[in-house]
């Protein structure tokens, strides 16, 4: 699965290939629920409810189907012969991976709440943009995660612009907060002001958990 000689996954050439596909399948499908989390982003900015219900259905459907993989994966490595420091390298590549679908499916979750709420243009505005912003680094991310396989040095350098991201995110974030601040001052409207707030929380958590899982891509090139 991994080009290391540190990891070298679970024995036979074909049980390491399916592995390896049940690896790309969840950190695609974890892609495909933050896809699906921006989908929601924009219905929720344009007043679009019927197709943020729908789109809404698709990030709970994505997670879930990650879930799935999820819960096969770790069943596969129980069984897998490795190190434990190995083992335990795998599982937190699994299990911050799936962190990322979590606060996507959190952050639609809490957007879907408030769905009927109008908002200002630049709320607007820039909720997209984090939304965006969403997905560039998970993409950033699958593709450090396919270098592992093929050229560290790749996945090394994709892993470290993924960091750069997630800063220039974290600084964007700021700014979107002092709007929603602003917002809430301006309408009273505490409840959903909150909830909003904790929506944009989640997708900062996405930029967080992605950065983790390239540091955990880093750190099994470097070891390697």
């Amino acid at each position: 699965m991994f080009k290391s000689r540190k990891i070298k996954m679970w024995g036979s050439k074909h049980y390491e290939d399916e592995m390896q596909k049940l690896c790309n399948a969840h950190l695609d499908k974890i892609v495909e629920t933050v896809q699906w989390m921006k989908q929601v982003v924009y219905s929720f900015c344009d007043e679009n409810f019927d197709a943020l219900e729908e789109h809404f259905k698709k990030v709970f459907d994505s997670e879930r189907k990650a879930d799935e993989i999820k819960r096969l994966l770790l069943h596969n490595l129980s069984n897998a012969t490795l190190h434990p420091i190995d083992r335990e390298e795998v599982v937190r590549l699994i299990l911050t991976a799936d962190d990322i679908a979590e606060n996507a499916k959190s952050g639609a979750r809490k957007l879907h709440l408030i769905s009927k709420e109008r908002l200002t243009d630049d709320i607007k505005i820039n909720l997209k943009e984090m939304a965006n912003r969403c997905i560039e680094i998970v993409e950033k991310v699958r593709i450090a995660f396919h270098a592992l396989s093929k050229d560290v040095n790749v996945a090394i350098k994709e892993a470290n612009e993924v960091e750069f991201l997630e800063e220039s995110i974290d600084e964007f974030r700021v700014g979107l907060i002092k709007l929603v601040l602003k917002y809430g001052d301006e309408t009273k409207k505490i409840g959903s002001w909150f909830i909003l707030l904790n929506a944009i929380e989640n997708m900062e958590e996405v930029s967080d958990r992605s950065e983790d899982l390239a540091d955990v891509i880093r750190r099994i090139a470097i070891l390697g």
